[in-house]
This record gives structure tokens, sequence and C-alpha cells, in this order.
């Protein structure tokens, strides 16, 4: 699912969701910016990092996300928080994104344990 704004087509965070819960790769992909970078808890990542990291994630068998909660979205930017378990630990994320040609573009994001 796409929003329109004017005549930008924008991913919806729905659209990641979906791709993650089903463990499609590229289909979550299409979703990021080439020239995306993202922070993590101090750590930079580009598009290759998000996708390996992202890889690793699906292929854990306790790996979860769930509680979505979109705070806010538009044309520009997002907000939210989910749940993920990663490495068999409970974590809360918050992220906060910009996007370019509607497409995730720059992101920060704080994982923590719960």
């Amino acid at each position: 699912m796409f929003l329109m704004f004017g005549r930008l087509k924008v991913a919806t965070f729905q659209d990641w969701f979906d791709a993650m819960a089903a463990k499609d790769i590229d289909a979550a992909m299409a979703i990021v910016h080439e020239d995306m970078l993202m922070v993590q808890n101090e750590q930079l990542i580009n598009r290759d990092d998000l996708r390996e990291g992202w890889l690793r994630s699906m292929a854990g068998d306790d790996w979860i996300m769930s509680d979505w909660n979109i705070k806010y979205m538009d044309e520009h930017s997002a907000a939210v928080d989910f749940k993920s378990i990663e490495d068999g630990v409970l974590l809360q994320l918050r992220m906060t994104v910009l996007l370019r040609d509607g497409l995730l573009y720059r992101a920060i994001v704080f994982a923590e344990p719960i």
C-alpha cells in the first residue's frame, strides 16, 4: 500500500511491516532509498548494512516485530514505535524517519531492552 501526497507516491510503514512479517527482503528493501543512512544507538548504518541486518533478523527462529504504533506520518517524515526480539532480547524501538522520493531516506532509531 502506498499513500499519495499530490503526485508523490509514498511507501507506508504498513508496506514495511508486511514485508518484514513475510520475511520478504526484496519487498522490505523496496521502500528504502538508495542513499539511505540510519543512526541506531550511535551506530551509522547504510543501505547495505540495513539489508544485512534485516536478513540476519529474519533468519532467527525467535524473531518477531510487534506492537506497531505509528505516531505520525506525512509525505516528509514518520515516527513509529514497535517491539522486536533480536538475539533472544526483547527490544522497544523508537524510530523517526525522513522520506525522500517517497522512500526511507534518513532515520534515527533507539532500541532498548525491556
